[in-house]
């Protein structure tokens, strides 16, 4: 009895010892790491922020792969959630709180098991440009439960936590630096047109920039001259309207126009005919760039449709903003229009 009463005393004391030590201990942590990368802003963006790449690159699925994982909602978007339960890592979930694009991804994650690393702590991602490369910013804080605090006297969130964070940083370089480049961003936009009269000429050509230019140049110098012989003015920018367009056959078959108020009381001369443009809703991709180049906006925008669920109605038609004779050819604007549906 001497013996039990003895262990229980000593039972109690350590207990109340520890309850000491609970009020005593820290009851957070904050701690962040940064790393540079040589990549596209959108690549470090999407690595970080679909929970679906997390597992090429986090430290803890790497120490614990037999761990199961639940994705719930990986959209970029608030409430996605990334829940796991394993040996080493424990039971916790990381839920998206805060999100905007290549700026900031911000998470709450909570750790139920085991009971000395239940917690919850708020952390994320933050994205800046730096050049040609992206300043990667992880940071973590968060509030230790009351029985844990005694443990954190004798342990770092530094030592523990700041290795993982800078070996993860490291994986996402590794990985964001070794991705394709995706190229520039093209601005597009979703917008209603009105119709407007105009005059035409019909064109075709091989798929040679020569060609082509000195085509558009001809047909333009057409209705131009017609436009100069009855006091016409157009109304906004050159466009081409096509009509067929074939990779396999090198072919480009389109109509060269020129926007007017009006096209009436007008003798045609030469091939120079009259019509009206589409009216209703379109998506328009900007480019910036060469004429040649613009394959990329082209693919953008099809991309674009094919997320939104839109199809195309009715021709493509591109609209030159600027003038190639005054401005650089990688300054050049061109606004590419798809009627949709």
């Amino acid at each position: 009895m001497k013996f039990l009463k003895k262990l229980s005393i000593v039972v109690v004391a350590l207990i109340a010892i520890y309850v000491i030590l609970a009020f005593i201990g820290p009851s957070n942590y904050k701690l962040e790491r940064s790393i540079k990368i040589g990549s596209a802003i959108e690549n470090v963006y999407n690595q970080t922020s679909i929970y679906a790449n997390w597992a090429d690159w986090s430290p803890w699925a790497k120490a614990d792969p037999e761990a199961q994982y639940t994705i719930e909602k990986d959209d970029q978007t608030i409430g996605s959630s990334l829940g796991w339960k394993g040996e080493l890592s424990g039971t916790g979930s990381m839920t998206t709180s805060e999100i905007t694009a290549n700026e900031k991804f911000m998470y709450k994650l909570v750790f139920t098991e085991p009971w000395y690393m239940a917690m919850t702590s708020n952390g994320g991602f933050t994205y800046k440009q730096d050049g040609d490369s992206v300043i990667l910013s992880w940071f973590d804080e968060g509030d230790f439960g009351f029985m844990s605090r005694p443990m954190m006297l004798f342990m770092s969130m530094e030592e523990q936590i700041g290795p993982q964070f800078e070996m993860g940083l490291s994986a996402i370089k590794e990985i964001c630096e070794n991705m394709p480049d995706p190229g520039p961003e093209v601005e597009i936009v979703e917008m209603e047109v009105e119709a407007q009269a105009m005059f035409y000429v019909e064109e075709s050509s091989e798929l040679n920039s020569e060609v082509i230019g000195g085509k558009i140049g001809a047909a333009y110098g057409e209705i131009g001259g017609l436009l100069a012989a009855n006091g016409i003015e157009m109304v906004g920018m050159p466009i081409t309207i096509t009509n067929s367009f074939s990779m396999k056959e090198m072919s480009w078959v389109f109509d060269c126009a020129l926007r007017v108020e009006s096209t009436d009381g007008v003798e045609l001369t030469g091939r120079v005919k009259t019509g009206t443009t589409y009216a209703g809703k379109v998506v328009r991709g900007t480019h910036v760039g060469s004429y040649e180049e613009s394959v990329a906006t082209y693919n953008a925008i099809s991309k674009y449709m094919e997320e939104k669920g839109l199809t195309q109605e009715g021709r493509s038609w591109e609209e030159y903003i600027d003038d190639p004779e005054v401005v650089a050819p990688e300054e050049l604007r061109t606004y590419i229009y798809f009627p949709v549906k």
